[in-house]
């Protein structure tokens, strides 16, 4: 299962990682020349610091977003069937390959989970994330069953938001090691 995951995951990658990577650059730097810009006539109060996390959070979640777009779309060719299954799961998962489907559908919110709560701060809140992450997963499942470009299924939904909070805890987690350890710095000047 896990080699059929790495494969998975390096051919999505080889198909849109160097193109999400320029253009998450493009948008990253269009976004710290404003924000800088707005520092300067007194618009944005963000220390430099803030600003930096926030461009490379940006930059990170258009990379993200833009390889999101290409699993969960651009690399699937229309279907003939729509289908919808709503009962929770009753995806088969009798091989390794279905297995992989269902880890792979956790793996791929995980980064969303880390990245919203540095763009926004309101989404440190937990149920903020994973409002995000429910509502942005059937948007997804939606938008594949009107394209025909996969199934709307509910587990995807509950295993995009398992994801999505992972993420979130990976994200609380080192938020709250940065505090402790700007603290600890700071109390030892």
């Amino acid at each position: 299962m896990f080699k059929i995951i790495l494969h998975d995951i390096t051919s999505y990658m080889g198909s849109y990682f160097f193109r999400s990577l320029l253009l998450g650059l493009v948008c990253a730097i269009i976004l710290f020349i404003v924000l800088t810009q707005l520092k300067k006539k007194g618009r944005y109060d963000g220390s430099k610091d803030r600003i930096r996390d926030k461009t490379i959070a940006f930059f990170l979640g258009i990379v993200y977003g833009y390889m999101v777009v290409g699993i969960t779309f651009l690399c699937r060719e229309p279907v003939f069937e729509r289908v919808v299954a709503l009962r929770p799961f009753s995806a088969p998962v009798g091989n390794p390959r279905l297995w992989a489907y269902q880890v792979e559908n956790i793996i791929m919110f995980i980064p969303y989970g880390c990245i919203f709560p540095i763009l926004i701060g309101s989404f440190e809140k937990w149920y903020r994330c994973l409002y995000l992450g429910i509502i942005s997963s059937v948007l997804i499942e939606t938008v594949q069953y009107i394209t025909a470009r996969g199934k709307a299924q509910v587990d995807d939904v509950l295993l995009n938001s398992a994801g999505m909070m992972i993420g979130w805890l990976i994200f609380t987690i080192l938020a709250t090691a940065h505090r402790k350890k700007k603290e600890k710095t700071e109390s030892d000047v």
